[in-house]
């Protein structure tokens, strides 16, 4: 029995990556009804781990469930982004000052090594890869080093969430001004300074903000 139950919860794992992955890749667009029926047989499982993996999802705002009509992929709209954003500004201030006393200098000079090399090959490299490497790197670390996994997970869900509408948009921002950005938040975290630090994730917040609302309308 300890078995079985081993196997389906790696199973349920396994389909929420990938139903995750269909979701921000827009294979499966905002809106749509899910057929669970029909995914089960695509996928050659039976429907209760696909209904786990999707309640999974919806726990982290990329499901909708609808009382007597089903699952839907979450909608997309700047009231959305709107909430996003004002959740994060929030956790991410409160990661920031939780991880700063704790990020290793050597960790920190790395990622601004690494934001140099995305400058220099920024005009042949793909945009979403820089931007995803980017947010692992700084964002990635942040929570890595504030010491609650509970926020880490929402800020990273969060995080994922604004990719949904990137890939939507096919990355068209200025990529130039978040690896500014994120070197100004990591110059303030070499130098041990919280307050600097925080002040420079709300500004890269509020920018990424303007930017994705200006390229999303």
């Amino acid at each position: 029995m300890a078995d079985k139950r081993l196997s389906r919860y790696v199973l349920t794992d396994e389909l929420y990556g990938l139903l995750k992955q269909k979701i921000l890749s827009h294979d499966i667009s905002a809106g749509n009804k899910i057929n669970i029926d029909q995914l089960a047989r695509d996928l050659g499982v039976s429907n209760i781990p696909i209904r786990e993996a999707l309640f999974r999802l919806a726990s982290e705002g990329f499901v909708k469930v609808v009382p007597f009509k089903g699952m839907y992929v979450a909608e997309m709209n700047m009231t959305d982004i709107d909430e996003i954003f004002e959740i994060r500004y929030a956790l991410e201030e409160l990661s920031v000052r939780k991880a700063a006393p704790h990020i290793p200098q050597a960790r920190l000079e790395q990622i601004l090594q690494e934001l140099d090399t995305d400058e220099q090959i920024l005009e042949a490299s793909h945009e979403a890869n820089v931007i995803s490497r980017m947010n692992h790197d700084l964002h990635g670390t942040i929570l890595a080093y504030a010491g609650n996994e509970n926020l880490k997970q929402m800020v990273t869900a969060l995080i994922e969430r604004v990719h949904r509408y990137l890939n939507l948009v096919h990355y068209k921002i200025d990529i130039s001004a978040e690896i500014e950005e994120h070197r100004k938040i990591v110059s303030a975290l070499l130098e041990r300074d919280t307050e600097k630090a925080v002040e420079a994730s709300r500004i890269h917040l509020q920018q990424a903000y303007q930017r994705l609302r200006g390229n999303y309308k």
